[in-house]
């Protein structure tokens, strides 16, 4: 089995939380947590789930395709989706202990959080915070659906889109969005398959490569989504919710520029504390989630602050991925995380202790996406060893080591790992200016039968 860069470091993380345990968590006589589909943050989250004292059983979803299918099951208690949920539901009851009782069902990636709604509904854990009624006008995860929901409703513009499965179903009416156009799927993840397009001939040539090419994860709709070029500064609101009533546990602002080819590469991820937020920002994302009928669990919302207002890029229905780099520093600063925070849905009085915004912060901090303008087999990482070395180094999120294949990073699946930085403002900007400087240069010495040498860019 070949796993990408990005599956093999949540298989790391998953398997390295278990050696500290030795031993397969037991079940018997705990409250327990299924958890579907613990891919990157996922993975993290069942640390979380244990340390609270619940049990966890991992269900596999048809939809997350082949990565990490069989690897995991000797760690936890684990069960494959079945042909039905009944059938689902019978396999999970048979893997419980004696005496266990499930009290969640919690999507830990993409892909399971509609299978994560269905077994909520099925087994009535929706009074326990735990997953959303299906919405009545589509699967609430298509970027699509999202911005039909919020046409007519007073306060939450939407994107102007044109959506399609052939060219000739949009070549007319996409042209009144204007240049430049986004072309992206309607189903993908970390910018995977998104292109700027400056003429009307290269949105039709990308809409077409679309039609003829796979995405990196699965998707359940293969539409393709034309959308207005929007200009302003992207935002990114965590919610957690129960019983419709939503709290915010963290901003974030993104930094992306074109890298390599690419037109959208991420550069970093910002906290941003709420006074520091536009004031309309976290109300227009929570009538989002009203809108697309969202009760119970995390979302993970991306919204564009233009000079007419917040406008909606997109909503996902799970806890914010980035193979968890984001936890410690969202502890750090705020006392919470998004991954611990959604399982305090599934508790009433833990629910309520949650501010209804995070606290001011308590130090400054950033978490990095590492560029790598360079590609070969790895025979070193000396731009690593110099960031540990920084003085807001906080930790490195990364599965490259001598012997790695590296890209050049053109979306989320080819980051040459993640940085987190936590410190003193002045600080962590000096260490940001100098891991910019260190990915031009070369992070890495790549072996000599690789095509770029060390420190080429």
């Amino acid at each position: 089995l070949i796993l990408s860069r990005q599956a093999f470091w949540c298989f790391y993380q998953f398997v390295k939380a278990a050696a500290k345990r030795k031993t397969l968590p037991s079940m018997v006589a705990l409250p327990v947590v299924v958890v579907v589909d613990p891919i990157s943050a996922g993975a993290l989250l069942v640390d979380i789930v244990l340390s609270r004292g619940f049990g966890v059983l991992v269900l596999w979803s048809k939809e997350r395709g082949e990565s990490l299918s069989v690897i995991h099951k000797g760690v936890y208690k684990a069960v494959e989706e079945q042909v039905s949920i009944p059938e689902t539901v019978k396999a999970i009851e048979g893997a419980l202990s004696p005496g266990s009782a499930i009290v969640a069902c919690i999507p830990g990636s993409e892909s399971g959080v509609n299978l994560a709604d269905q077994i909520s509904i099925w087994l009535g854990l929706l009074a326990n915070g735990s997953g959303n009624r299906p919405f009545p006008a589509g699967d609430r995860r298509n970027k699509h659906v999202q911005g039909r929901a919020l046409k007519g409703i007073p306060g939450c513009r939407a994107i102007r889109e044109v959506c399609g499965s052939a060219w000739e179903e949009v070549r007319d009416s996409c042209r009144e969005l204007g240049l430049p156009m986004v072309v992206k799927p309607v189903q993908s993840a970390g910018t995977d398959g998104v292109k700027l397009c400056h003429s009307m001939q290269a949105v039709e040539e990308h809409f077409r490569h679309l039609q003829g090419t796979k995405r990196k994860l699965a998707s359940s709709d293969h539409a393709i989504l034309l959308q207005q070029f929007l200009v302003g500064q992207e935002y990114v609101v965590d919610h957690v919710s129960r019983d419709g009533v939503h709290k915010t546990v963290m901003t974030w602002v993104y930094e992306k520029q074109p890298a390599n080819g690419s037109d959208f590469v991420y550069l970093s991820m910002r906290p941003v504390e709420t006074k520091e937020c536009p004031n309309d920002l976290i109300r227009y994302t929570r009538s989002v989630l009203d809108s697309l009928e969202i009760q119970n669990g995390a979302t993970h919302t991306e919204v564009m602050m233009t000079a007419d207002g917040p406008c909606l890029i997109e909503v996902n229905v799970r806890i914010m991925g980035g193979n968890g780099s984001y936890i410690s520093l969202a502890r750090l600063l705020t006392g919470t995380s998004h991954a611990d925070a959604v399982l305090d849905c599934t508790d009433q009085k833990r629910f309520d202790a949650l501010p209804d915004v995070p606290r001011a912060f308590q130090a400054s901090g950033l978490v990095v996406f590492l560029i790598s303008y360079s590609s070969g087999i790895v025979e070193s990482t000396p731009g690593y060893e110099v960031m540990k070395k920084m003085a807001s180094f906080l930790e490195l999120h990364t599965s490259i080591s001598p012997g790695s294949a590296v890209e050049v990073t053109v979306d989320t699946f080819t980051f040459a790992g993640i940085l987190v930085l936590a410190g003193s403002k002045g600080q962590v900007l000096a260490d940001i200016a100098e891991v910019r400087r260190l990915e031009k240069e070369g992070l890495f010495c790549f072996t000599e039968t690789s095509k770029v040498p060390c420190g080429g860019a």
